[in-house]
């Protein structure tokens, strides 16, 4: 892959050359939701000589990220992804079953050795998220309308309810050992938020 050079403020030319070496072995090696991770956290130094242009190099990065996931994604449709709940990142949301508090407890993420995301700090986000589906869910018309005027009340007695973006920019500590499948979590996570978003898009 070929990259504009730029006089100054691009990405350091040897850091881009080598990461790319490795993503050729990775693809050579066979893909993994490992390899889709340190293609989602790389970050390249910043150079006042010569360097790469940076759109160009995130532009590539970020196609190949999604192509592979959505690599991925395919090969996951008969794992157990599906089977605890947790839809692969490019299985239309549509198609699965909707999202609700009682569901959200039941769900068990995927285990993965190596790097995952820590899963005492999922287990608690999401309890957290269930909280706020519940609420919902048990709400009639008119306790909506009171629990969402009262989230911009600094008096409201009301319990704080979370939105979509709050859950869509949640972010979570990586553990290098073990943990929840990262690439499942973030699909979750998109399902969650515009499942939020429903809710507080409801007509009044």
């Amino acid at each position: 892959m070929k990259f504009s050079i730029v006089q100054n403020g691009g990405y350091k030319v040897q850091e881009v050359d080598s990461f790319i070496r490795k993503i050729k072995k990775m693809e050579t090696t066979g893909w993994t939701s490992r390899s889709s991770v340190r293609l989602q956290s790389i970050r390249f130094t910043l150079t006042k000589a010569k360097g790469y242009k940076t759109s160009e190099v995130d532009d590539y990065l970020d196609s190949l990220l999604t192509q592979k996931s959505n690599q991925l994604g395919l090969e996951a449709k008969g794992n157990n992804s599906v089977s605890t709940g947790f839809s692969s990142p490019n299985i239309d949301a549509s198609l699965s079953p909707a999202i609700t508090s009682a569901r959200l407890r039941d769900l068990t993420p995927p285990v993965v050795n190596g790097i995952g995301y820590r899963k005492e700090e999922v287990d608690r986000f999401f309890d957290l998220v269930a909280d706020s589906l519940q609420i919902f869910e048990e709400s009639s018309i008119e306790e909506t309308l009171k629990l969402k005027a009262d989230q911009y009340d600094p008096n409201g007695h009301s319990p704080k309810l979370l939105t979509g973006d709050q859950i869509r920019w949640a972010l979570f500590t990586v553990d290098e050992t073990s943990g929840y499948d990262i690439l499942a979590i973030d699909a979750a996570v998109n399902r969650l938020s515009k499942a939020l978003d429903n809710y507080w898009r409801k007509p009044e």
